[in-house]
């Protein structure tokens, strides 16, 4: 799975020690985020995006782009019927997922890869 977007302020904080914050308040700005983590869940049926964590794992740049690989912490849950007298409690479960971030240096045009898909 990937998908093409673009990440102008990571572009610009690619040299920044808050580059890691820029990117992952990028992806959520733009919604970028659902999808990937929709499928990579191995736990629940529905991803949460509200509280993602993202850590950079590799970092590498050429002339024309900026790569770098993520692992991204957040919740899935499994719902019930949301009947009054269901018995299962809708608790949140821990999932991870890794992903390849390639942002094009000329326009900051990012393709997101995720990993083990």
């Amino acid at each position: 799975m990937s998908m093409t977007l673009t990440l102008c302020a990571a572009r610009a904080a690619w040299a920044q020690p808050d580059f890691q914050a820029v990117l992952l308040a990028e992806l959520q700005r733009e919604g970028a985020l659902m999808q990937p983590l929709q499928r990579a869940m191995a736990r629940g049926s529905h991803a949460l995006t509200d509280d993602v964590g993202l850590m950079v794992l590799q970092r590498s740049e050429n002339a024309d782009s900026l790569r770098v690989k993520v692992g991204l912490s957040y919740f899935s849950i499994e719902p019930g019927c949301a009947c009054e007298a269901d018995p299962t409690p809708m608790s949140e479960l821990p999932e991870y997922a890794e992903m390849l971030v390639e942002i094009r240096r000329a326009d900051g045009a990012a393709t997101l890869q995720l990993l083990g898909d």
